[in-house]
């Protein structure tokens, strides 16, 4: 199989790597649909996010997804304009760090602590 399609290439969507440590609040602007090519040549459809002032576009896995739907409800036009911030968490099942979305209120910032 020719790999030279795959080489040296950057990638159009964010890795953990790339938030180098650091923990962004980043602004969901758009949701789209993407297509990938599994390892056994089938077809995956996921959710990507394009964020406010970012080239990269975040892929959504099922954990994510759910997340924010949590927090924003199913449909993906409400989510616009929502702030999620992005950390990254070492999963050593699979042996390496994965992207972790924590879906934010802005509104819930400015509530008292319901507790003593």
């Amino acid at each position: 199989m020719d790999m030279s399609k795959y080489a040296g290439k950057e990638s159009n969507y964010l890795k953990a790597a790339d938030l180098k440590g650091k923990t962004p609040n980043v602004v969901i602007d758009g949701v789209e649909l993407v297509e990938f090519e599994k390892d056994n040549g089938a077809k995956e459809v996921k959710p990507a996010l394009q964020l406010r002032g970012k080239e990269k576009k975040l892929v959504l896995n099922a954990t994510n997804t759910e997340t924010i739907m949590r927090k924003f409800g199913s449909d993906s036009e409400e989510w616009i304009g929502k702030t999620i911030m992005l950390s990254t968490h070492y999963y050593a099942a699979f042996d390496k760090e994965g992207l972790v979305v924590t879906a934010i209120d802005l509104e819930d910032l400015d509530d008292p602590i319901p507790f003593n």
